[in-house]
């Protein structure tokens, strides 16, 4: 998995927050980007199977920012929204209050 309709995805597992490469030939998208350099995230590409053992997971994109995902593949994320997403959500919001045109 590497991405949604118009959203790029990024999810917490083995102690680390994941997005996808753009080798996978997911969107290089603009809230991405901003979340990348606003919060610690590793590039890594992995198999979807692997989004099972998630922590936490969620969505950007530039019109719904971050968006905590609940449940993958109809079973619930034990956390949601987990500590990771809050900080993401957080430091994407404080960056939009401060700057018109982030």
């Amino acid at each position: 998995m590497c991405e949604g309709t118009g959203s790029n995805v990024f999810y917490f597992v083995n102690g680390h927050l994941v997005t996808p490469s753009l080798a996978t030939g997911c969107l290089a998208g603009v809230t991405r980007e901003l979340v990348m350099e606003l919060v610690d995230v590793m590039v890594a590409d992995a198999p979807v199977g692997l989004l099972g053992g998630a922590d936490e997971a969620f969505i950007t994109s530039s019109t719904r920012d971050v968006l905590p995902v609940s449940h993958l593949d109809g079973h619930p994320l034990p956390s949601c929204p987990g500590p990771r997403t809050t900080a993401a959500m957080e430091a994407l919001a404080g960056l939009q209050a401060t700057t018109l045109d982030p």
